[in-house]
Order: structure tokens, then C-alpha cells, then sequence
């Protein structure tokens, strides 16, 4: 017998009615699951206006879906779409806080997925990655060698033994004290060849204990030392502290609280003026089911163009192929009216140039935010003011993330600590901030501008620490005005440029924008970072401009160094 869905009796009376609702997240995290939920709604045959990325980080009410369907559809997609996004969210958050909580001193890999069902796992391991954690305890092929397999072959040293043909594997090995004590394990492992000891125990002096016989053995620099066993998220400072290269952390991750999302239906908000979507890169749109004859391809984009309300300079016919044409929109960003539900005009505008012939189904597509040229035209008045209402909510959100990245070499190599991030992460949380620390950026001023662009996309603010020299190291300065050539660069000192290491003729600090998100170079030395991050943090606080909070920066490292030596290192962290 099929049972009767009261849904269809009680939105009887609002049949034929379309609705647009927003999934937000009640508290900051990191969201994941996107791609299930979009699954979701296209089974209910909802059309997704708005969706954020895995990996986003969000604060309280932030959008991370927008959709639009009938009044049956909605309703089921509460259940349906949240299902899609609350554990995995939860875990990536809970990851995200782990790799936070590390600093960038150790490595993060949460176990225990092989625990999992089959059906979830790779929406589990998704979440780590979502939370910026890696799946795998190394990179490349390895074996893991566990409790049971020291068992089955009698000790440590006969379990690398009987796998010391497979070449080209990383041999990794469980220590737990089961077969014999732990220091023989460590001997017998370091002995036997392996590269990674995994500490198994849980034990802190276990792990203290080890780290002390390989440093002993002078094989410190030739294995990794991995820690695990009932680790709590409260555990990684101290942890952080030790001499170990990796955490594996199980069920304080898996185990996560469900993110808490809320679905709401959403009243039309009045529109605001000239509202912009960033295209973030993607800005390709694909016409199937075209066939070109001798046409014109500049009077195909000036067409387009016309549609799209852009300067004929702005489109491009890039790319054509059986049944298939390519235009490339040359702008960052667009204006949501410009582009959503202008398929059809699309391919009437394109259907009108001579030579040109579209098929009975031609069609547009593309990623991104482009998609939304598919939408259904009467949707769009609906969509356009749910998207006005949240686009706010977007900026002040953005405006909560501080991403900060530590630059040199000398920090990629782990020769010196980097004491900066875990400083300033710390600042900022404590102001209320989403702090985050980035990886750590070369000496490259094409590496340092592509990281800088593309945090400057979901943050707020971008700092970085050292790079400001006048070696020929620095950088970050440098990276700073290639994106923003207004950015505010005052000199601390000043050199006679060629003059021993000298190549250029000072030090600067920078504060420039991109994408509304400001990017601040600071120096290496933790002394002045420390003295000079309060002044950065009240700067942002008040709202300065870029060349008030740059002058507030050199001003205050500036009377430093009126007591210290002019002809100081400013390079990377100490």
C-alpha cells in the first residue's frame, strides 16, 4: 500500500507557487557537502540560485544556499538538503579547528574513517579536506603496519621484515608496546627501516619517550614521528610543543557535533543599486547545439555582449567546435540582472547572426555564478531580491576571516619556528575575529600574488609576515602592489641601493585591497610583529583607510628602531 504524503494536501492551495529559500549555518564553521545538497535539490527539481564552495568558512546566518522551487519541494528539501550538510559540515569545522589549533607546527590527519560505513567515507574524507587536514598520514604509496600485524608476525622487526621487498612504499608502523616494550619497538623500527612510528598509545610520555630514543639514535631527520590514540581537540597545543611531525586524531573529529543549519523561506527585500558578483575566475559560457557557417565570430561576441549589457570589448569568441562555441566574458565581476535567465535571449541574439544555426534544444551552460544565465526568466524578480538580501550578509561575513601567512624558505625547510601565526591567530580570535593560519608562501612574488588573490576572494584581511626586506628575497611588498598598484608602501629605512645585500633601496611595510579585502605585509622578527599587530588590529577596528593604517604601521616601527640598530634584518619570521 502507498502511503499518502500529506504534503500534497496541505499545499494543495499552493500549487503553481514558486518560493525561494536560503540555508544558512547559526554558527561560524566551515561548510561542506555542498555537492550532495545541490544533488538534493535537483532531485526535488529546485533550481539553485546561490552556493558556496566546500571549504568556505561561514559566520552565524551566512547564506550557503540559495533555491527556488514549488511550496512541496521546499518543505522536503529541509530535510533532504540539511542532511547533505550538517555531519560533514560539523567534522570539516572540526577539522578546521584542529589545524588551527596546530598552527602549522604539525600535521593534522584524522583516522578512524576506515571505521566508517563504505557509503559515507568519501563524503567523511571530503570534510577533512573541506577543513584543511590531510586523508593520508603520507603522501605517496605507503603501508601501514598496525597492532595486528606486529602480532601476526611475532614482532616489530620480523613485520618490516616481511615487507622489506615492497620497494617504493613508505613503511609505516604502529608502536604500542603489545609484543615487547616500547623502546625495543623504537629500536626494531628505526633499525628495520621504517619512515614513519606511529605512536599508538595515547600516552603523552610514550610519546616523549620516543621522540628521546630517535633523537639519541641520530636518526631524527630520517623518520616522521606520528602520535595517536584517544587525542582531544584540547591536547594539540601541548602536543604542538613536542617534537612530532604528525597527529592522528579519530573520534574528537568523526565524532563532531552535526553543524547546526536552518532553512528559511525568504520575503522579497527591496532592491539595492548596482550590486556585483565576484565570477571568481570562471567566466566561460558554452553554447551547445550550434552550428556556424562562414559566421562572424566578432559580430557573435558583439551580439552577446549587447545581451549581457557589456562593452563589445569585453566578450570574446573563444573556442569553437562541432556543435559547440565558447564566450569568454572579460570582467571579474557582473551584476546578477545582467546574466541570470538571459539564456534565452542569448541564443536569439546569437541565432540572428548570419551564418549561424541553433538546434531545437540548444542550450547554455557553465560554472559558477554564469550558470545563472539557465534560470527560468520568471523566477528571476524573486531571485534577484533574495540575492540583494543576502549580499550583505556575504560582506560582513568575508570581513570576519584573517588569513595569516608566514613567507621564507627558511619556515618551508623547518629550520626556524615560526612564532608569528600562532601569535597573531591568537590575537584575532580573541577580537572576534575567524582567524585561520595560511600555509607557508616562498620567495616568489608570483607565488605570494596568486596566494594573496585567492584568499583575498573569502577574506576580509590577508596578512603576512616578513618578505618586507631589500634582499632579493622580498617580496611581499611587492606582490601586494601588483594587485592593488594604489597600495599605501611607506619606507622604514632607507638604503643606497646595490650596497652589500642590498638590492633594493629600503624597507617598506604595505597595506594595498583586492576584491574588498584588505592585504597588509608585515616584517619577519616576532618582536616587531608583536609589537605592531595591536596597532593593525585597533587600525581595522576603526575603519582606517590604507594609507592611515600604513602610516600607523611605520610610525610605530619606526620609533622602535629609533632605539634599535637602522640596519636591521626585516626578512622572515624568527
Amino acid at each position: 500500500m502507498i502511503q499518502e504524503d500529506l504534503r500534497d494536501t496541505i499545499f494543495e492551495r499552493l500549487e503553481g507557487r514558486i518560493y525561494t529559500a536560503t540555508v544558512a549555518m547559526r554558527s561560524s564553521g566551515v561548510v561542506c557537502g555542498v555537492a550532495y545538497a545541490l544533488e538534493a535539490l535537483a532531485s526535488l527539481d529546485c533550481k539553485a540560485a546561490f552556493a558556496r564552495n566546500d571549504g568556505d568558512i561561514v559566520q552565524p546566518g551566512d547564506p550557503v544556499l540559495i533555491f527556488s522551487g514549488n511550496a512541496r519541494a521546499v518543505a522536503m528539501a529541509e530535510d533532504m538538503v540539511i542532511g547533505a550538510l550538517a555531519k560533514t559540515s560539523g567534522i570539516a569545522s572540526a577539522t578546521a579547528r584542529a589545524v588551527s589549533l596546530a598552527a602549522g607546527k604539525i600535521k593534522i590527519v584524522p583516522g578512524a574513517t576506515k571505521k566508517l560505513p563504505a557509503a559515507i567515507k568519501a563524503q567523511i574524507r571530503q570534510a577533512i579536506h573541506a577543513g584543511g587536514a590531510c586523508g593520508r598520514i603520507v603522501d605517496g604509496p605507503f603501508v601501514y603496519l598496525d597492532k595486528n600485524y606486529v602480532r601476526m608476525f611475532g614482532s616489530v622487526a620480523k613485520t618490516l621484515e616481511g615487507v622489506a621487498h615492497m620497494k617504493g612504499y613508505a613503511k609505516v608502523i604502529q608502536l604500542r608496546g603489545l609484543c615487547e616494550s616500547i623502546d625495543a619497538e623504537t629500536t626494531s623500527a628505526l633499525n628495520g627501516g621504517a619512515d614513519v612510528l606511529m605512536v599508538d598509545t595515547g600516552r603523552i610520555e610514550d610519546l616523549r619517550h620516543v621522540i628521546e630514543l630517535v633523537k639519541n639514535s641520530g636518526m631524527r631527520n630520517q623518520v616522521d614521528i606520528a602520535f595517536g590514540g584517544g587525542v582531544c581537540l584540547e591536547d594539540i597545543p601541548t602536543l604542538a610543543a613536542l617534537d612530532v611531525d604528525m597527529l592522528c586524531i579519530g573520534q574528537a573529529i568523526i565524532d563532531a557535533p552535526l553543524a547546526d543549519y536552518t532553512l528559511d523561506v525568504l520575503r522579497p527585500a527591496a532592491p539595492e543599486a548596482r550590486m556585483e558578483l565576484n565570477l571568481l575566475h570562471k567566466t566561460e559560457l558554452r553554447i551547445q547545439g550550434i552550428t556556424l557557417q562562414e559566421a562572424n565570430l566578432t559580430a557573435i561576441a558583439h551580439k552577446a555582449a549587447e545581451v549581457f549589457d557589456l562593452p563589445a570589448d569585453k566578450v570574446l569568441v573563444v573556442d569553437v567546435r562541432p556543435y559547440q562555441l565558447a564566450i569568454d566574458l572579460l570582467v571579474p565581476a557582473i551584476r546578477p540582472e545582467q546574466i541570470f535567465g538571459k539564456e534565452k535571449a542569448l541564443l536569439l541574439a546569437v541565432g540572428q547572426v548570419p551564418g549561424t544555426r541553433l538546434a531545437d534544444d540548444a542550450s547554455v551552460h557553465s560554472d559558477g555564478i554564469l550558470g545563472a544565465i539557465s534560470l527560468d526568466e520568471e523566477d528571476v524578480p524573486k531571485i534577484l531580491d533574495t540575492v540583494r538580501q543576502m549580499s550583505a550578509t556575504v560582506r560582513k561575513a568575508k570581513k570576519g576571516v584573517v588569513r595569516i601567512f608566514p613567507t621564507g624558505s627558511e619556515l618551508q625547510k623547518k629550520q626556524i619556528e615560526d612564532t608569528n601565526t600562532p601569535y597573531l591567530v591568537k590575537l584575532f580570535s580573541e577580537a572576534g575575529f575567524m582567524a585561520e593560519p595560511g600555509e607557508v608562501l616562498p620567495d616568489s612574488c608570483d607565488d605570494l600574488a596568486r596566494a594573496l588573490e585567492k584568499s583575498s576572494e573569502t577574506c576580509g584581511v590577508v596578512i603576512t609576515t616578513g618578505g618586507v626586506g631589500a634582499e632579493d628575497k622580498d617580496f611581499s611588498v611587492e606582490a601586494i602592489e601588483r594587485l592593488d598598484p594604489d597600495a599605501a608602501t611607506p619606507y622604514l629605512v632607507r638604503f643606497t641601493k646595490g650596497a652589500g645585500r642590498h638590492v633594493k633601496d629600503g624597507i617598506r611595510v604595505a597595506v594595498g585591497e583586492k576584491n574588498s579585502c584588505l592585504l597588509v605585509a608585515l616584517p619577519g622578527p616576532n618582536d616587531e610583529v608583536r609589537l605592531v599587530a595591536p596597532v593593525v588590529l585597533q587600525g581595522i577596528r576603526s575603519k582606517l583607510n590604507k594609507a592611515q593604517l600604513a602610516g600607523a604601521i611605520a610610525d610605530c616601527l619606526r620609533d622602535r628602531l629609533r632605539l634599535t640598530n637602522p640596519v636591521h634584518e626585516y626578512g622572515h619570521a624568527h
